[in-house]
C-alpha cells in the first residue's frame, strides 16, 4: 500500500493537467490496486482481529459511527453519482427536468434527429464517466492517508517534498533556457515558471500546499535537537531544510500567480504561528520574537530575490480589476447555469459542453473551466454537490474540535497533532485558491490535497497531561 501510494503521489505531478485518457488509465490501475489492498487489509482486520501496529488503530477512524458513514459516503461518491447521472430515464421524464425540456429536444428535432426513448440525467454522459473516474485516484490517496501508519505517512510526505524539489528545479531550468526550451515539452506559448504543469497557477498551488508540510519537518528537525528549555540547535539537516523552505518561497513568488500568492500569505502566517506554538516550550520570549523577525526577513529576502517590481506589476490594481472582472463574468454565467439546472445539475464533467449556452454573446473565449471550482460544482452537481460539500465541511469542523480538545488536554502541540494541523493547512491552501482557479480538476493537485486532507482527518487520541 505504501509503495502504491508513493507511486500515485509521485506520478501525478508529471501529468500536464486535465483528464487525459492514457494518463488517467495509468492512475486508475494504481488506484484500483491500492483500494483493493486497503479493502483487503480492513476486511482481514475485522475478520481475524489483527492487533494494531506501532500504536495505530486499525478500526474505523475515531470509532464514531457518523464519521465512518460520512467517509463511506464520500469515498463511494464516484459510484453513486455515476448511478444517479448515468442511469437512463424515459425521455418524457428527462424533458420535465430543470434546464432540459424543449430546448435540447427542439434543437434535435430542428437538426432532423429523432428523440431516443431514454436519456441519462447527464447532458454529456461520456464526459461524466471520465470526470467520475478521475476522482478515484483522489479517493485512493485519501484513504491511504487515513489507514497507513504514521511513519509511512511521513515518508509519503517526503515523497511529495521531493516531487516539489524536482518541479522547482525544472521550473528554474525552463526560465533559464527561455521560451524555446525543450523542457516545456511542446507547450503552446510557454513562458516563466510552470514545471510539468499546464500553467504557473497550478505549479504555484502545488508548492503552496506543501509549505505547511515543510514547517512540520522543520519543526521536527529542530525539536529533535533541542533537549532543554531555550536550547535549540541547527545542524546540517536544519540548514538543508532552511534552503528548501527558501526555495519553495522564491519559486512560488517567481510564478507570479496572484491567487497562489494570496493563499501562500495566509497559509504561511498560520504555519508560522503554529510553529511558535509547537516550539514555545523550548523558546524564551526573546527567542519567539527573534523567530518572528527571522520569518519576516525570510519572506523579504525571497521577495527581493524575485524582484519587487515584477511582483508589484502582477498585483497592480488595474490588472487585478480587469482579471477579476473576467472571472466574475464567468462565475455569474456559471451560477446562472446552476439556477437553470437546479436541483440536479447538468452532470459531472459537462461544464465545457454546456457553458456556451450561458456565455455572454460578446465573449470570444473558449471556456473549459469556470475558474471557480465551487460555482462549477454547483452547476454540474446541483443539490448532490451541495450535500457533498457540507459533508466535507462537517468532517473538517469535527476534526478541528477534536484537535483543539486534544491540544488543551495535553497542554502542548505534540508531533501527532502538529502533523494533522499542518497537513490541514496544506489542504486549505487548495480550497482557498480554488475560488479563482480550477485546481480541483488537475489530478496532481486534487490527489495531493486529498492526501493532506486524509492526514488531517486521521483519528486523534485525547491524552491528559501528566503533572
Amino acid at each position: 500500500m505504501f509503495f502504491l501510494a508513493c507511486a500515485l503521489l509521485a506520478a501525478a505531478p508529471i501529468l500536464r493537467g486535465g483528464n487525459r485518457q492514457m494518463a488517467l488509465a495509468g492512475l486508475l490501475a494504481l488506484s484500483a490496486a491500492l483500494l483493493a489492498l486497503l479493502l483487503g487489509s480492513l476486511s482481514f482486520d475485522r475478520l481475524f482481529g489483527r492487533p494494531p501496529a506501532a500504536g495505530e488503530r486499525r478500526k474505523s477512524p475515531r470509532g464514531n459511527v457518523w464519521f465512518a458513514v460520512a467517509l463511506g459516503v464520500l469515498g463511494t461518491s464516484p459510484l453513486w453519482l455515476g448511478v444517479l447521472y448515468l442511469t437512463p430515464v424515459s425521455v418524457h421524464t428527462w424533458a420535465g427536468l430543470a434546464g432540459r425540456g424543449a430546448l435540447y429536444l427542439g434543437a434535435l428535432a430542428a437538426a432532423g434527429g429523432a428523440a431516443p426513448e431514454q436519456l441519462a440525467l447527464s447532458l454529456n454522459p461520456q464526459a461524466t464517466i471520465t470526470a467520475l473516474l478521475s476522482a478515484i485516484p483522489a479517493v485512493a490517496t485519501l484513504f491511504a492517508a487515513l489507514y497507513l501508519p504514521r511513519p509511512l505517512v511521513e515518508k509519503c510526505l517526503l515523497v511529495l517534498l521531493a516531487a516539489a524539489g524536482c518541479q522547482m528545479l525544472l521550473a528554474v531550468l525552463q526560465f533559464w533556457m527561455g521560451s524555446g526550451s525543450v523542457l516545456y515539452f511542446g507547450m503552446y506559448n510557454p513562458s516563466g515558471f510552470v514545471g510539468s504543469f499546464a500553467n504557473r497557477n497550478h505549479l504555484a498551488d502545488f508548492l503552496v500546499m506543501l509549505m505547511p508540510v515543510w514547517f512540520y519537518w522543520f519543526a521536527q528537525s529542530v525539536s529533535a535537537r533541542g533537549s532543554q528549555h531555550g536550547e535549540l540547535r541547527f545542524g546540517g539537516a536544519g540548514a538543508w531544510w532552511l534552503f528548501l523552505g527558501f526555495a519553495l518561497l522564491v519559486v512560488t513568488l517567481a510564478t507570479l500567480s496572484r491567487g497562489a500568492l494570496l493563499s501562500a500569505a495566509l497559509v504561511l502566517t498560520a504555519s508560522t504561528l503554529l510553529l511558535g506554538v509547537k516550539l514555545k516550550s523550548r523558546l524564551s520570549k526573546k527567542q519567539r520574537i527573534v523567530l518572528g523577525v527571522a520569518a519576516g526577513l525570510f519572506a523579504l529576502l525571497a521577495l527581493l530575490g524575485v524582484g519587487t517590481e515584477r511582483v508589484g506589476q502582477r498585483l497592480d490594481t488595474a490588472t487585478l480589476e480587469a482579471d477579476a472582472q473576467t472571472r466574475q463574468n464567468f462565475t455569474a454565467a456559471t451560477l446562472e447555469g446552476a439556477r437553470t439546472f437546479w436541483p440536479w445539475g447538468s452532470g459531472a464533467g459537462t461544464y465545457e459542453s454546456v457553458f456556451p449556452r450561458f456565455q455572454a454573446s460578446d465573449s470570444l473565449k473558449y471556456v473549459e473551466y469556470a475558474h471557480n471550482d465551487y460555482a462549477q460544482l454547483l452547476m454540474e452537481f446541483g443539490l448532490p454537490g451541495v450535500l457533498l460539500a457540507l459533508l466535507v465541511a462537517g468532517l473538517v469542523l469535527a476534526q478541528l474540535v477534536q484537535l483543539v480538545r486534544a491540544y488543551r488536554a495535553a497542554g502542548r502541540l505534540s508531533g501527532e497533532l502538529a502533523l494533522r494541523a499542518w497537513c490541514g493547512l496544506g489542504a486549505a491552501a487548495l480550497l482557498l485558491h480554488s475560488t479563482v482557479e480550477f485546481n480541483m480538476h488537475i489530478p496532481a493537485l486534487a490527489m495531493t490535497a486529498a492526501f493532506l486532507l486524509g492526514v488531517y482527518l486521521r483519528p486523534v487520541r485525547i491524552q491528559r497531561a501528566r503533572h
